[in-house]
């Protein structure tokens, strides 16, 4: 019994440091609203690099938004992200990390058909020439269909990208600004879902309110390897937007893995304007089982200092109650972006207490949407 009382009051005294995170979390990126101008987007011409006429109608590509197959109403696209990274303590390694291929149908206005296929270190040279891939996968990292029955309606079916916070949802290397990932968008929960979405946009006022609720009632699609599986789930996120350049959201997952069951709830905001980007997100889990139980988040900032070049700075803390141990981590590198559709990063990740899943060291990469 005062075992029990005292790993009661110990949960007490995290959720607490849980809850004042959070409010750290929000005020941070509160403050960002008083900050001077977001990175810009590089600018780009939105033209075919290739056209052609054909029997089935003009077939164009265009850098970032794929190849449109005529009058079929198919698009082929996808990205590819080259990474050489050398963590502390470990030799420098080369490896191609994603080649994704999309393909995308929309044979009618209000139906939309998506699918992405995707091939995990395909390549890899380590620091003395030696290829290989032994960590070599393909999976069906999303194959849904939409079907849009108004603005503030829209029904989803197939696996989709688990809709918690930011992060997890534009995670192509491609669209972020890291090569390295924040903890808290993917270890304390499946970052894949497939089931049924209902998902929408409402417009009170001159304001813009987004909303998803989902759930998974059978087995994974192609399921992924991930620190947490869910068999089952369900759950739902709010975003609003009511300011220039300014959104919050908020998230909540219920999640079950082989009869124990998890409750996840976060938040996430996003400041943009100009030459200047604040994102952040934290997340409080807890479940049946102990090492269920974590907390963390991340405040990201990033500022245009020359044309297309951004200065990124991240902060992390990541606390899995289990463990007894909090790591807090930093990142600082550049991105440098000559189009909307290609990415060069560089960086550096250091951290007190180093995490297996982000271990501190050297991270570059280059990305192509294509």
């Amino acid at each position: 019994m005062l075992e029990s009382i005292e790993a009661v009051k110990g949960r007490r005294r995290v959720s607490g440091r849980a809850l004042a995170g959070t409010v750290l979390l929000v005020a941070l990126l509160a403050s960002s609203v008083y900050a001077a101008d977001p990175p810009a987007a590089a600018s780009g011409a939105d033209v075919a690099l290739v056209s052609w006429p054909t029997p089935i109608g003009d077939v164009r590509y265009l850098p970032g938004q794929g190849l449109h197959l005529g009058d079929t109403h198919l698009t082929l696209g996808g990205y590819s992200n080259v990474n050489l990274v050398r963590d502390e303590g470990s030799p420098a390694l080369l490896k191609l990390d994603d080649l994704s291929l999309f393909v995308i149908w929309d044979p009618l206005a209000r139906l939309h058909i998506f699918s992405e296929l995707e091939f995990e270190d395909l390549v890899q040279v380590d620091g003395d020439g030696q290829w290989g891939n032994p960590d070599y996968q393909f999976t069906a990292e999303r194959l849904y269909g939409d079907l849009a029955v108004s603005d503030a309606v829209s029904i989803r079916v197939g696996k989709f990208l688990t809709p918690v916070g930011r992060w997890n949802v534009i995670h192509a290397q491609p669209l972020v600004w890291t090569t390295s990932r924040p903890l808290v968008t993917e270890v304390p929960f499946d970052p894949h879902t497939t089931g049924a979405m209902v998902f929408g946009t409402l417009f009170p006022g001159a304001n813009t309110l987004t909303y998803e609720l989902y759930g998974q009632a059978t087995n994974q699609l192609d399921p992924t390897p991930t620190s947490h599986p869910a068999d089952r789930s369900g759950g739902g996120r709010l975003e609003y937007s009511a300011w220039p350049g300014w959104s919050i959201g908020a998230s909540y997952l219920a999640a079950e893995d082989h009869g124990a069951w998890r409750y996840l709830g976060g938040v996430d905001g996003l400041y943009q304007r100009d030459r200047f980007e604040v994102m952040g997100e934290a997340v409080v889990q807890d479940g049946e089982q102990r090492t269920d139980a974590v907390w963390g988040l991340y405040l990201q900032g990033v500022v245009e200092t020359l044309p297309n070049l951004y200065v990124v700075g991240r902060y992390e803390h990541w606390d899995p109650w289990d463990s007894g141990r909090a790591s807090d981590l930093f990142v600082g590198g550049l991105a440098y972006k000559p189009y909307p559709w290609l990415v060069l990063k560089a960086e550096y990740l250091a951290a007190d207490h180093p995490v297996d899943e982000s271990p501190p060291g050297f991270k570059s990469s280059i990305a192509i949407l294509f």
